[in-house]
């Protein structure tokens, strides 16, 4: 790195909003602290949260002015014996407090980030920078998932929302490991359609039958052992109907909404359970490794690939939200510094 370098990009809102708020502004490099390191972002990732968040819906959120973001894809430029110079590496989100960067403290839309070794993932040689900022989000919240659910192979897996980050990677992640059945759902046919040409056999397009006829149909009434949820709302009394015998709801996100309505009959006649499950705040440095070393075998082998929808210009933010919010793509939204 230049070292005469001392400004750069960053994409930052000063008031809650539209999308229009967003704006590219220039700012000084970070200095760094004892132990941190000096990344130099490529590739950044756009989540529903960061939309939420620049909406003012988020109490817990830093206030403006703020810089969204939780996962990106980088280079070090000023490193240790552990990270040199050159690594390419996945920023995982985590700060050194357990909390997730881009909510409670400024996020990965900007140019350099100070991170310490924790915060960081050396990404696989053969993952192209897309795939590698794409990658925490939504195969870290899955797989947290599915060991909260006590997966095994052999169980039937339901992961909703397969244009999705989360419900992509549980579906794919459930398929490695052997589960004797992944159902996932579209929301329209042609995200149902791209689901099927992503090699996914049972989709659910909820824009023809409910998740509950759809999993009926599949399973011949017998339901699934999990389900996976990040979506919410009404999709997760659905989900809990869908459930077979001694079945485990994990939820983890409430695009969809924050309520829903469930039939009590259905945990106490086939004692299912409900569980939650976030980032921010559970995962201590050792769990966190322990979730990589799950994850990373597999981005290695090409058996699990984060799915890209499109990718833009950082300068071009606020139409990637936009995009991302209200077209709905299959896959991830990324911005490129």
């Amino acid at each position: 790195m230049d070292l005469k370098i001392t400004k750069m990009k960053a994409i930052q809102f000063n008031e809650y909003g539209s999308y229009d708020k967003l704006k590219l502004v220039d700012l000084h490099i970070p200095v760094l602290q004892d132990g941190q390191l000096l990344v130099k972002v490529r590739m950044a990732a756009v989540n529903p949260v960061d939309n939420t968040i620049r909406s003012g819906l988020v109490p817990q959120a830093k206030k403006p002015p703020m810089i969204l973001g939780n996962e990106g894809a980088g280079v070090v430029v000023r490193g240790n014996s552990a990270f040199p110079d050159g690594t390419r590496v996945i920023i995982s989100g985590f700060t050194p407090q357990g909390t997730i960067r881009g909510i409670v403290s400024d996020g990965v839309w900007q140019e350099y980030l100070a991170l310490s070794p924790g915060e960081l993932v050396k990404a696989p040689d053969h993952i192209s920078d897309e795939e590698a900022a794409a990658a925490f989000v939504g195969f870290f919240s899955a797989q947290a998932c599915l060991n909260k659910a006590d997966f095994a192979p052999g169980k039937s897996v339901l992961s909703l929302g397969v244009g999705g980050a989360v419900g992509n990677a549980g579906a794919q992640l459930a398929k490695a490991y052997g589960a004797s059945l992944v159902i996932t759902t579209a929301g329209s046919e042609a995200k149902a359609k791209a689901a099927e040409a992503a090699g996914f056999d049972n989709v659910i397009n909820l824009a023809t039958e409910t998740i509950s006829e759809g999993v009926k149909r599949i399973t011949g009434g017998k339901g699934v052992d999990i389900v996976i949820d990040s979506i919410g709302g009404n999709l997760t009394g659905e989900a809990i109907h869908s459930l077979g015998r001694n079945g485990i709801i994990v939820n983890i996100g409430y695009s969809a909404g924050n309520t829903f309505t469930a039939n009590i009959t259905d945990f106490v006649w086939k004692g299912l359970q409900m569980r939650g499950q976030s980032l921010s705040g559970w995962f201590t440095d050792e769990e966190q490794q322990y979730v990589w070393g799950q994850i990373l075998p597999l981005l290695e082998a090409g058996r699990i690939k984060p799915a890209i929808s499109k990718v833009f210009d950082v300068a071009e933010a606020p139409e990637a939200q936009r995009f991302l919010i209200e077209d709905r793509p299959f896959g991830k939204v990324l911005l490129r510094f």
